[in-house]
């Protein structure tokens, strides 16, 4: 079976979820190394991976809100939890290019590789929801009974198709438009998130009795 447009996403994100705690070792290794030649090599290599996994962030980061167009997220907890996964991920994007960029003319410091760890930490938790999305939810897999309502839609094109990039550039800048709209809607209260978007389910994602679905506050709807 060709590989499909949305499943590029989980390919890149190994990359940096290996780069950027890589460079927050090093620059923790670096902020405590006692040897001046030892320091100067490790604070070298930490700028190095800094920009290393701003880079593969970014380009996961493009696959994601392409994939948050190609998949079906019709669930209200999936759909919140793909928006912290998206939002979250796109700050610790910004942190890890801020700190790259001051990297870049700056030695490490305590301060900065807390910052780093910080940012790591983050990632790590996004890193959770992204699994939580297709381990409890079933984002982006073949419908089952008990996550009809979150597959992946027919239309997405193969991977390796002409079609292909240029509805992967599309779906990005609709996704970045959904992430900002949705994330809008919570912050004014017209839409609060999910009950359980930030955390594991505590009931499983199956439709209420009668059929239907539920709606934000998991009261059953339809």
């Amino acid at each position: 079976m060709p590989m499909q447009l949305h499943e590029l996403h989980p390919s890149l994100i190994h990359l940096p979820l290996a780069l950027l705690p890589g460079a927050a070792l090093t620059d923790a290794l670096a902020a405590t190394s006692r040897g001046r030649l030892r320091r100067l090599a490790l604070d070298r290599v930490g700028r190095t991976m800094w920009w290393a996994g701003v880079g593969a962030a970014a380009l996961a980061g493009v696959a994601g809100m392409a994939a948050s167009q190609e998949v079906r997220a019709d669930d209200p907890r999936a759909r919140d939890a793909m928006w912290l996964h998206g939002a979250g991920n796109l700050g610790v994007l910004l942190a890890g290019a801020g700190l790259a960029s001051w990297r870049s003319t700056h030695r490490v410091t305590a301060t900065s590789a807390t910052m780093g760890a910080a940012a790591v930490a983050a990632a790590v938790y996004t890193a959770w929801l992204g699994g939580e999305l297709v381990y409890t939810h079933g984002v982006g897999v073949k419908a089952q009974p008990a996550a009809a309502a979150n597959g992946a839609r027919p239309a997405t094109p193969p991977l390796r198709s002409w079609a292909a990039p240029g509805r992967m550039l599309a779906d990005a800048g609709r996704g970045l438009a959904w992430l900002l709209r949705r994330g809008g809607r919570a912050a004014l209260r017209k839409e609060p998130l999910a009950a359980g978007a930030a955390t594991q389910p505590d009931r499983p994602l199956v439709p209420p009795p009668g059929g239907g679905a539920w709606d934000s506050q998991l009261r059953p709807i339809g």
